[in-house]
C-alpha cells in the first residue's frame, strides 16, 4: 500500500503529558495558565527502505514539514529538521537518522532510534521538559525517563 499523505496521531507519555511544540522544540506537559493543551499533531509514515517487521516509522510535526532526527555525538541528540515527511517517504534512501522502530507494549508504544540502537524517545518525569533520547530506565528508579507513549490516531 502506498500512502498519499501521512497518518496523523497525538502522543501522550505514560504519565499522560501531551507533546506540544514551543520555541522549535517538542515538550511534554499538560496545563498552561489554566488551559489544557491539546497536543501537537504528529505525522507518521513508514520507512519503506527498512525491514517492515521492525515497524520503522518517520515522525513529523507541523503537517509533516519538520521531522524528528537523531543527531550525531557521543550521546545522540533529538532535533527537528526542516524536511518534508512525504519526500522522505517517497525517496529510496534509508533515512536512518529520521527513523524510529515502534514497539507496541500493550496499550503503549516505545520508539527506538534506528541510528542509535538502545536509545528511545523519552520525556522527563517533570512537566514542560523537551522530548529527548534516553536509554531504557532502570526498574524502580523514581526519576527515570518515560519511554512509553500512548499513540492515538486523529480522526
Amino acid at each position: 500500500m502506498v500512502l498519499s499523505g501521512a497518518l496523523r496521531f497525538r502522543m501522550k507519555d505514560a504519565a499522560l503529558k501531551v507533546l506540544y511544540l514551543q520555541d522549535n522544540q517538542l515538550l511534554a506537559g499538560g496545563l498552561h495558565t489554566g488551559k489544557i493543551i491539546q497536543g501537537e499533531e504528529i505525522s507518521v509514515v513508514p520507512n519503506r527502505a527498512l525491514d517492515a517487521r521492525l515497524c520503522p516509522v518517520i515522525l513529523g510535526v507541523q503537517g509533516g514539514s519538520r521531522c524528528l532526527s537523531c543527531g550525531p555525538g557521543q550521546e545522540p541528540t533529538l532535533k527537528l529538521e526542516p524536511v518534508d515527511i512525504m519526500e522522505l517517504y517517497r525517496s529510496a534512501g534509508e533515512w536512518v537518522r529520521f527513523t524510529f522502530y515502534r514497539r507496541d507494549t500493550g496499550l503503549t508504544s516505545s520508539f527506538e532510534s534506528a541510528a542509535y540502537p538502545g536509545w528511545f524517545l523519552s520525556t522527563a518525569p517533570e512537566a514542560d521538559q523537551p522530548l529527548r533520547l534516553s536509554r531504557p530506565p532502570e526498574p524502580g528508579s523514581w526519576d527515570a525517563p518515560i519511554t512509553d507513549f500512548y499513540f492515538q490516531h486523529c480522526d
